[in-house]
């Protein structure tokens, strides 16, 4: 009897053991993301912002991407630190999101002309931090200005390409950010680099 009552005990601990392997791996922190692999130039004027059917303004000198994530956990998984930069320099360059809009264009919605038929509300980030939804797909356009302003124009200068990349709270021992520092480094980390060179020329 105690034989029969030993072996039903391990074997429920055994499947006790499994379902708890089974709830781990199910709440896994882990998200599939699909960068644009290309970035778009956008035209003078063809980023603005629209309230109601007016055009109160356009972000110029303007380059356009895409990020698709899929989060196929249980639950939300925060992102924090989105944001563009010039990879030579790490010096952060301006990503539009609702919350780094202008002053008087909050709540206006960002519209890309990519021809006389083609328009598309954008789907621009709340801000530089926000969340993934469990079991669904994030989609954000992404647009970067290079802001000509005395301020910017030296880091202008050295700027070939444009780097995006986010981080989410998940520690990481390897393949950890290159350009992050302090506490972000210890995080894990997405990002894509996309060539621009002779931007210069060809916005004259």
């Amino acid at each position: 009897m105690n034989f029969f009552i030993n072996h039903w005990e391990a074997i429920i601990a055994s499947l006790s053991f499994l379902m708890s392997l089974y709830t781990l791996w199910k709440n896994r922190t882990k998200i599939d993301v699909q960068w644009n692999r290309n970035i778009e130039e956008a035209g003078i004027g063809s980023v603005y912002c629209l309230r109601g059917n007016e055009n109160i303004g356009s972000y110029d000198f303007a380059y356009v991407t895409h990020i698709d994530v899929i989060n196929p956990s249980p639950r939300d998984i925060g992102y924090f630190d989105l944001r563009a930069f010039n990879p030579k320099t790490n010096h952060n360059l301006y990503l539009l999101t609702k919350r780094s809009m202008a002053f008087g264009f909050e709540g206006a919605t960002v519209v890309h002309s990519a021809g006389k038929e083609q328009r598309y509300r954008m789907i621009i980030p709340d801000s530089n931090s926000g969340a993934f939804k469990a079991n669904s797909i994030t989609k954000l356009d992404l647009i970067i200005v290079l802001n000509d302003s005395e301020d910017f124009r030296e880091e202008l200068e050295s700027l070939d390409s444009i780097a995006v990349s986010f981080r989410i709270a998940k520690f990481v021992i390897r393949n950890r950010d290159p350009f992050a520092k302090g506490i972000f480094r210890h995080y894990w980390y997405q990002g894509m680099k996309y060539d621009i060179s002779g931007w210069r020329k060809r916005r004259i």
